[in-house]
């Protein structure tokens, strides 16, 4: 089964994309890397080749150590090399299994975007290699069954639980995630077809807010007259479809769980840096005369008004939209001061959670063929697909 992605939109090629991921076939590009293994929030990353990063949750399989984990100790233990025992499998081509947690812990496979890159077309073969892994594993189930967890042996034995039914893992959907490098056209389509529930392998069937989710267009700028028509293409429309969808669901959001949830596409590389490449130099026009500001102009397309968020607290989980919006621009309008640019969501993030939102800054990596560089996302909660179906 294959999904057909439109013109431009992904990794700038034209050539139908497979992406199913049912480990039959994946996608094509970049890094979802275990904190434990490769840093906090994809932080180690290799030149600017796209690679294809993956992360498939098996959440029905618990993994039990002797006592309840303290939140320090569940933080810790995300990411962390986790090694069945009694069982070895076959060798692993670009992949580890790792600690994710939940309500409780289970495996996730992790597959390295560092390794796998974009052209080397070993993405399905480490699909089908990650399923049999499962797959043989499962026969060890039982009272016995165990993993080691590195580095955290003070914690074990760790107990493996398996589903009692049923015990074919085909019939077990993997919860998937996708890490990639996309243009912002391609963000557009899918927050698009989020949105409309049109099929996308991209687009998350989990949006917590898909009917709030903001899709622009130039008619929605007409108000600014300094933004040139031409300036306001698919690129320039996907950044703030994405921006202005943060900004109005940010009143919807649990604290504990942030924005993440809301939008089915997260960004890695920061809103300051894809601010300052692809849209501050066609906005310079309009916000040259310190009278309006990118919070005026997200105010007004958003059709939201006053009502965009207010509460602000970054301990609390919650910042006020139009601090971030200042902050992101780099002015504040009412003081008429120059602020530093920095991504406040970003900060928030690295307070309250595992830092994933922007957590590679400035990052980018190319367009298979090109030297083009585009933001890395991650697509979270793609539709689940099972391996026995396929």
């Amino acid at each position: 089964m294959l999904f057909e992605i439109r013109y431009r939109k992904l990794f700038g090629v034209t050539a139908t994309l497979w992406v199913l991921f049912a480990f039959t076939a994946f996608l094509n590009p970049t890094s979802a890397a275990p904190q434990q293994l490769f840093g906090n929030g994809l932080s180690r990353r290799a030149g600017e080749a796209p690679g294809i990063g993956v992360e498939l949750e098996m959440g029905k399989i618990v993994i039990e150590g002797k006592r309840k984990l303290t939140e320090d100790e569940r933080e810790k233990i995300k990411g962390a090399v986790m090694i069945p025992i009694d069982y070895d499998g076959a060798p692993k081509t670009n992949w580890e299994l790792t600690a994710e947690i939940g309500t409780s812990i289970f495996p996730e496979a992790i597959v390295d975007g560092l390794k796998n890159k974009v052209g080397d077309r070993k993405t399905k073969g480490i699909g089908e290699e990650i399923f049999n892994f499962f797959d043989e594993w499962a026969p060890c189930a039982g009272e016995d069954s165990k993993v080691k967890i590195k580095g955290f042996d003070n914690l074990g034995p760790w107990i493996v639980k398996w589903p009692k039914q049923p015990t074919d893992l085909g019939q077990h959907g993997f919860g998937i995630q996708v890490t990639t490098a996309m243009p912002l056209e391609a963000i557009l389509e899918i927050l698009s077809d989020t949105k409309s529930k049109t099929p996308n392998p991209l687009a998350s069937k989990g949006a917590l807010d898909a009917p709030r989710i903001k899709i622009l267009t130039k008619d929605d700028f007409k108000s600014f007259s300094k933004i040139k028509a031409n300036d306001i293409t698919d690129e320039f429309l996907g950044y703030f479809s994405l921006l202005t969808s943060y900004c109005v669901l940010a009143e919807f959001g649990n604290p504990n769980e942030g924005p993440k949830r809301l939008i089915p596409i997260m960004p890695r590389t920061d809103f300051v840096a894809q601010y300052t490449k692809f849209i501050e130099p066609k906005l310079k026009d309009q916000l040259s005369d310190g009278k309006t500001s990118l919070y005026d102009i997200i105010e007004k397309v958003s059709g939201a008004g006053s009502t965009l968020g207010k509460a602000e607290d970054l301990q609390t989980g919650t910042l006020e939209v139009e601090k971030f919006l200042n902050y992101l621009q780099g002015y504040d309008k009412a003081t008429k001061k120059t602020l530093t640019q920095m991504d406040l969501v970003k900060l928030m993030d690295q307070t309250k959670r595992h830092g994933q939102i922007g957590s590679l800054g400035s990052k980018m990596e190319t367009i298979l063929g090109t030297s083009e560089l585009v933001p890395i996302f991650e697509s979270w909660g793609c539709p689940r697909n099972y391996y026995g179906v396929i």
